[in-house]
Formats: C-alpha cells, sequence, structure tokens
C-alpha cells in the first residue's frame, strides 16, 4: 500500500506545528473561518510559518489555509501573505471560484457528504488538487463526528476526478483511522479534534498515537 499523507488540521500554535512535522504529518491545516474555536489570525499563521521555516531539521509541511465562505480576493491576499502552500475551501465556493484560486495555489475542495452528494459533484471540481470528503455539519468541520464510510462509492469519485488526491476526514482518531482507511484507501487523512486536549490545543500523545495507527494500517 502506497503511504498515506497526513494532515493534521486546526494547528493554533507553532510548537504544536513543529510537533506534528516531527511526527510525520505532510500537512498542516490553519483556519481562517470566523466560525470555529480554532480560527487564527493572519499574524498567528505567519508566525507559524515562520517557525516551520526556520526548523530545517524537522522537515518540510505544506501548510494548508482553510476557509469558508470568504471573499476570493481576501482568499489570495491571505494565502499570500502567510504564504501558503494550498488553500482548502470548506464552504459554498463555485468551481469557477476554485478555478480562480488555482491559478496560483493549489486547491482542495471539501464536499459534505451527505444525501446529495455523488461523484457527478466530484466532478464539478476537476480543477482541484484535492478532494477533502467530509461529514456534514453546521459548523463547516471539525464535529469530531464521521460518515458513513460505506455509503460513497469511493471508486466512481476517483474516476470523476483522477487527478485529484482524495483526502479522508471527519471523526477520525487513533481508534478507527486503520479501518477507514481499509475501507476507503484515501490518499491522505485529515484529523482535527481527535488528537487534541482541548480545542486548538494538540497532544502530542494523540497525534503519536494517530500516526502509529496510519502506519500500521499501511503495513496490512
Amino acid at each position: 500500500m502506497s503511504p498515506v499523507e497526513i494532515k493534521i488540521c486546526g494547528i493554533t500554535r507553532a510548537e504544536d506545528a513543529l510537533a506534528a512535522i516531527e511526527l510525520g504529518a505532510a500537512m498542516l491545516g490553519l483556519n481562517f473561518y470566523a466560525g470555529s474555536p480554532r480560527c487564527i489570525t493572519l499574524q498567528q499563521a505567519q508566525q507559524i510559518a515562520q517557525a516551520v521555516a526556520g526548523r530545517a531539521k524537522v522537515g518540510r509541511a505544506k501548510l494548508v489555509g482553510v476557509f469558508v465562505n470568504m471573499n476570493i480576493v481576501e482568499v489570495l491576499r491571505i494565502a499570500r501573505a502567510v504564504p501558503l502552500d494550498a488553500v482548502q475551501l470548506h464552504g459554498d465556493e463555485s468551481p469557477q471560484e476554485c478555478a480562480t484560486v488555482a491559478g496560483e495555489f493549489e486547491v482542495i475542495r471539501a464536499l459534505k457528504v451527505d444525501a446529495e452528494f455523488s461523484a457527478k459533484r466530484a466532478a464539478e471540481f476537476a480543477v482541484c488538487r484535492g478532494l477533502l470528503l467530509d461529514t456534514p455539519c453546521a459548523g463547516h468541520g471539525g464535529s469530531g463526528e464521521s460518515f458513513c464510510w460505506t455509503s460513497v462509492n469511493w471508486k466512481s469519485v476517483r474516476d470523476a476526478s483522477p487527478a485529484a488526491k482524495l483526502f479522508l476526514a471527519g471523526g477520525l482518531h487513533a481508534g478507527n483511522v486503520a479501518e477507514a482507511i481499509a475501507c476507503v484507501h484515501p490518499d491522505a487523512v485529515d484529523v482535527c479534534s481527535g488528537v487534541e486536549s482541548a480545542k486548538g490545543i494538540k497532544s502530542l500523545i494523540e497525534m503519536g498515537k494517530f500516526v502509529a495507527a496510519v502506519r500500521a494500517a499501511e503495513r496490512q
């Protein structure tokens, strides 16, 4: 099995970012959605980016900005200023808005796996480098709840957007991520509340357990 990339989302502190990279995270999510308890300011994001860049021995992880229904001009301004490596659009953004951002940054489009979800919906965002399938919730992610993984025709989703990485999100933690990987075979897994000691505060122990569980699943 190919290595599964790990994205740890909702990073609010530089020390958590560095610890996540040391454990093997390939991507760090920085949340700019005002409705999230994990929302950070541009200044906080820049401090995290500087800390990561200043620790060459730690390695390199992509910084992914999470945005929900923000004006695309403002999204691009923030993405340039941090600077970010990728932009995750987690609201009701259109394919056209995704294409605008994709002119400068990798785009990960989050899609809610609800009654209306289908491979046709995924195909609308073929311009994106990643598709992140998440649990529907009022807070646009971070609910700590998973959806029924077997309810999705994963092959159809992959065929609909073959160039995009497939991210699995929603309620993942060390206790269920191996089952999720066996069911879905995602390119990447996205975890937030499942590795926290409090909202926005990552637990070194839980992050370590999660990474170990992913790596163990790859060997199955």
